[in-house]
């Protein structure tokens, strides 16, 4: 097959340099974004952050391989249709559709439909609201490839792992800012229209084109504003959305009729994350004031917060998930002078501290930390220690598997938890478990970490929130003497006795692995079937088994780099601010890869056979890495860092070996690209195999990528001519090819 007309880059070499640097910044920093926003907008990809992840690189290999960059020119139009897309879901309820699966648990509606209809109906949904997505990175990526195309690769290589790094630090610090992901966009197509105006015969274009999409960004649609029933006649105003680093947050403020302002007449505040309702925080003092309805609202929902402090009489008090504040606010009304309260969202503790007074109380420690990672730090011993609903509905980075909350609910985690008890002290875990095999999974995890089953109560009276569970555990449960206080009810025990049991490998409480998940699967299949689509002309023409090792290097290290950031969120807490630095350390890791190439590269390429070994032998030691070290506190933590993070930098090595001496670098990295897609999608075996299971597909594909350097590659060559040269694939378009 013949390859199409390479389009050259104009400019000098520093231009195009500078160029490749400046648009690499801007095609990490547009792919952040995007997932950023569709994960936090649309519910259906709050836990499948995977799909706006695998369409983004879908597009710049789709860019990459056009090997012209005529559709570049179209970048801000493609910027313009996701933002439209994006409003118009808003505006039309599609906004808060969840993902039909039936394996994922994901929060909200119970009833979500596998029906074949609905399945079908989401596919073709899917497809419209990736479609601005794919094309902005297409036509960035279009550019992007004529630029390497233009510059010795390892440079080449280099100069976009820099812009990466770049994007990817200005996008952290904007987010936590906290600037919605909409006005982000601005800049970003601001830069790109400042590039076309440079070439441009109609200067118009852009600038037009650019203008559309500021105005799109500040069009807000008028969505009807949701509120709870009961406190619907309270209501102070519309909604406000927020942005934390984590997600989208939606505050709805109640105050009582007659005040001059909300905080004068402050009486309940209504936290939603990511289009979900999350948690209250009541004014107890207000509800005097309330009509009958209102009140039986208020008295419901605060007996919740009231039962673990009717066990004991506690002095130190940690609450783990604290959020706004209103356990703390009951733990002080029911006499704690010292609690600690551990809550990972910034805005979300910010939000408390301006409407919560028990945040000001001089007995209260506000620490912002994940709860697993202050178990692993803190010294300190507690009467209670005590887990507030902390259900989380986002992902740790930008395509895992793994939730914010994950690691809280394990084995390890309950063990560590109990370690913290003083003698005669409880371990109260409050959860909102809608389904019955996920009380049954809990139970069991916390049977296993202490040797006894827990106490399971409930209130009965509560019709709206009797799924609230709180699970009990210390001296006084295993030896049989504590019993519910009067009007709350003992949940029966599990029934299953074969539940999966949560571990730090295996730490996913909301999946059920004994399910196949057809629809999740069909749409897997579809991406698929759309990748190979876009990609046609550069994945079946006959290419050499360089470019097939590409794919599979992709593959295999995007498996890696999902690996490594689950890793690491278990050391030092699933924050925002580990996944940053884990995507920010791994791109690092990757340019020294590529300078120690760079230097000695003639050594390496004899030498390609000891890389691939020392690549093997690292993933090996990375995944037979017992749990034991972490007991070794600091050296221990810092060991596991450098046998999880070594792979990626022999792989980034390797990578750098087999690109320099590519002959059309745009080709490479639309494979290598396209492999990523594949290794994305494939990070959902770990819900089958664990977190530690997604090392050995990476050394699986490594060993494919070490075929393609053998007579295995001449066969696999002509099979996909063979396949390219079939009526049906021969009589297939796809725009801009």
């Amino acid at each position: 097959m013949q390859e199409p007309n390479l389009t050259p880059a104009a400019g000098t070499p520093r231009q195009k340099l500078i160029e490749l640097l400046v648009l690499s910044m801007v095609a990490l920093y547009v792919e952040l974004l995007i997932i950023r926003w569709m994960s936090a907008d649309i519910r259906a990809f709050t836990i499948f952050r995977t799909f706006p992840l695998v369409t983004c690189f879908v597009g710049l290999g789709a860019g990459f391989a056009i090997g012209s960059d005529r559709a570049f020119k179209l970048a801000p139009l493609a910027l313009s249709l996701f933002v439209l897309t994006m409003k118009v879901a808003e505006l039309c309820g599609v906004s808060w559709w969840s993902f039909p699966s039936s394996g994922v648990y994901q929060w909200g509606d119970l009833r979500i439909s596998t029906a074949a209809p609905v399945v079908a109906l989401f596919m073709v949904l899917v497809v419209v609201l990736l479609a601005g997505p794919f094309f902005a990175c297409a036509s960035i990526g279009s550019r992007l490839g004529v630029l390497f195309n233009q510059i010795e690769p390892l440079k080449a290589y280099l100069v976009n792992l820099t812009g990466s790094l770049l994007g990817s630090v200005i996008f952290t610090g904007l987010c936590y800012v906290g600037i919605a992901p909409a006005w982000l966009l601005v800049p970003a197509a601001a830069i790109i229209s400042w590039y076309l105006l440079q070439d441009s015969k109609r200067p118009w274009n852009p600038i037009v084109a650019t203008a559309a999409l500021i105005f799109l960004v500040a069009w807000s649609p008028q969505v009807p504003g949701r509120s709870t029933k009961e406190l619907a006649a309270y209501r102070a105003g519309e909604s406000r959305a927020y942005w934390s680093p984590y997600q989208r947050l939606d505050l709805t403020l109640y105050k009582l009729p007659g005040a001059a302002t909300v905080r004068d007449g402050f009486l309940a505040l209504e936290l939603s994350v990511n289009r979900l309702y999350y948690q209250y925080l009541f004014n107890a003092g207000a509800a005097f004031a309330l009509d009958d309805k209102t009140r039986d609202f208020f008295d419901n929902r605060l007996r919740q917060y009231d039962l673990p402090f009717a066990f004991n009489k506690a002095r130190d008090v940690l609450i783990v998930g604290a959020g706004t504040g209103q356990n703390v606010a009951t733990a002080r009304d029911h006499g704690v002078t010292a609690i600690d309260a551990v809550e990972i969202d910034p805005q979300i503790l910010h939000f408390g501290k301006v409407y919560n007074p028990a945040y000001s109380d001089p007995g209260v420690r506000v620490i912002c930390d994940d709860a697993r990672h202050f178990f692993n730090v803190t010294r300190k011993k507690y009467d209670l220690i005590l887990f507030g609903l902390l259900d989380s509905h986002a992902v740790v980075g930008q395509g895992s598997s793994v939730r914010v909350d994950t690691y809280v609910y394990t084995t390890e985690s309950f063990v560590h938890a109990l370690r913290l008890l003083k003698p005669g002290g409880l371990l109260v875990v409050s959860f909102c478990a809608l389904a019955p095999w996920m009380k049954d999974r809990l139970a069991a995890t916390m049977r296993e970490a202490c040797g006894y089953a827990p106490i399971a109560v409930h209130d009965p009276k509560a019709d709206r929130w009797k799924s609230d569970v709180f699970y009990i555990l210390g001296d006084r449960v295993k030896e049989g003497a504590l019993k519910p206080p009067p009007g709350w009810e003992v949940v029966a025990p599990a029934e299953n006795q074969r539940v999966r049991i949560l571990t730090d490998d295996w730490p996913y409480l909301y999946v059920q692995p004994d399910i196949v998940d057809i629809p999740y699967f069909l749409i897997v299949a579809e991406i698929l079937a759309i990748s190979i689509l876009a990609a046609r002309r550069v994945l079946f023409s006959r290419s050499d088994a360089s470019m097939w090792q590409m794919f599979f290097l992709g593959a295999a290290f995007m498996l890696l780099e999902l690996h490594a950031i689950s890793r690491l969120s278990l050391l030092f807490g699933s924050t925002w601010l580990t996944s940053a630095i884990a995507i920010n350390g791994i791109i690092i890791l990757i340019m020294i890869g590529n300078l120690v190439v760079m230097k000695s590269r003639e050594w390496f390429q004899l030498r390609l056979r000891v890389v691939y070994a020392a690549l093997f032998l690292s993933i090996a030691a990375s995944y037979t890495m017992p749990a034991s070290i972490l007991a070794l506190g600091a050296a221990g933590q810092l060991l596991v860092t450098v046998v999880t993070l070594s792979p990626m930098g022999i792989a980034g090595m390797l990578f750098a070996c087999l690109f320099a001496p590519v002959s059309q670098p745009h080709r490479a990295m639309a494979f290598n690209l396209l492999g990523a897609v594949v290794g994305g999608l494939l990070e959902y075996l770990s819900n089958y195999v664990g977190i530690r299971g997604l090392e050995l597909v990476a050394a699986g594909l490594y060993f494919c990528s070490w075929l393609c350097s053998t007579k295995f590659a001449a066969n696999l060559d002509a099979g996909l001519v063979s396949l390219r040269r079939s009526p049906i694939l021969s009589n297939l378009k796809f725009p801009g090819q």
